[in-house]
C-alpha cells in the first residue's frame, strides 16, 4: 500500500538479548511472511573488528530469476568502491563462524 521496502541494519546482532538467533527474529519474521528485503550485517561490533569493514549484505527476493541480475548490479557497485576489499577481518569471521568450537567460545 505504501510501497515500503524493508531494509534491516544488523550491526549489533547478539547485543540486545545476548542471543544471536533471538536478535535476528524480526528479519526471519519478515522472510517467513514472504517479504522481499535487504539485511546489512556488520561484524565490527560483535566481533570487535573495528576498521576492518567486515560484513555482508543479504538480499531476499521471491523470484529466483532475479538473483543473477541483482548479483551483477551489486558487483558493479562494490567494484566501484574498491578493487580488492580487505581480507583479514573476513577471514577471522569465516574462521570463527565455520568452527563450532570457536563459535561456541565467541
Amino acid at each position: 500500500e505504501r510501497k515500503l521496502f524493508p531494509f534491516f541494519d544488523s550491526a549489533y546482532q547478539g547485543f540486545a538479548s545476548g542471543d544471536l538467533d533471538r536478535d535476528a527474529w524480526a528479519v526471519r519474521y519478515f522472510v517467513k511472511r514472504g517479504f522481499e528485503l535487504v539485511c546489512a550485517q556488520s561484524y565490527a561490533k560483535n566481533f570487535g573488528l573495528y576498521n576492518e569493514r567486515v560484513g555482508n549484505l543479504a538480499v531476499v527476493v521471491s523470484d529466483a530469476s532475479l538473483v543473477a541480475a541483482l548479483k551483477s548490479q551489486l558487483t558493479w557497485i562494490v567494484r566501484g568502491m574498491y578493487s580488492n576489499p580487505p581480507a583479514h577481518g573476513a577471514r577471522v569471521v569465516a574462521t570463527v563462524l565455520g568452527d563450532k568450537q570457536l563459535f561456541d567460545l565467541w
